[in-house]
């Protein structure tokens, strides 16, 4: 099959579009959109996010320290692309534009959105420096997750949880069919 180079890019399929809000005095946090994130590591629990040096939520995140990470559902879409295009200058109260509830944390200041169906806690373990923004290094200290959302063995399920993805083809997305689980399905190429 033929390829074509397109030299460096961020084109990895999918990515988790998430919200990150974060305490931005009382009573108030700030809202914005991530989609560069990922689990990083198990013991302990660390996640990894980009995040813009200029974001309106962003000089409140080096105040904090801390800021929760919530993983919308594909019937938040709207909301979400919301409070990644518009910026906390223009509306510092994003969750009642978006008609979403902030509850608190148990272990931090900032806010979960409780319509989303899972929430991380997250402490900033270290800051690294990248152009324009830094990543996050974070340790996640609590996760909240809808009773609905659980599966039968008391974890969250993917197709209840119905997180919203983003592709950099500037789209959203949900997850498409279950194809099988994991650490099994590839026993059929063992000889």
């Amino acid at each position: 099959m033929a390829k074509q180079q397109l030299g460096p890019t961020t084109q990895l399929f999918p990515m988790p579009a998430l919200l990150v809000a974060v305490r931005t005095g009382d009573g108030t946090a700030g809202i914005l959109t991530v989609a560069w994130a990922g689990i990083v590591g198990g013991q302990p629990p660390m996640m990894a996010l980009e995040i813009g040096g200029s974001h309106y939520s962003t000089p409140y995140i080096e105040q904090e320290g801390s800021f929760t990470v919530n993983v919308p559902s594909t019937d938040m879409a709207v909301g979400v692309d919301y409070c990644g295009t518009v910026s906390g200058t223009r509306d510092p109260n994003k969750a009642e534009t978006c008609g979403w509830t902030l509850t608190p944390a148990t272990q931090i200041v900032s806010p979960l959105i409780a319509e989303c169906p899972i929430n991380f806690e997250c402490r900033i373990e270290r800051k690294i420096e990248a152009g324009r923004a830094a990543f996050y290094l974070v340790e996640i200290l609590e996760t909240h997750v809808d009773e609905e959302a659980l599966g039968k063995d008391g974890s969250p399920s993917a197709s209840a949880v119905d997180p919203l993805i983003y592709t950099p083809d500037k789209s959203y997305y949900g997850l498409g069919e279950r194809i099988g689980e994991a650490w099994s399905i590839g026993k059929a190429l063992s000889k």
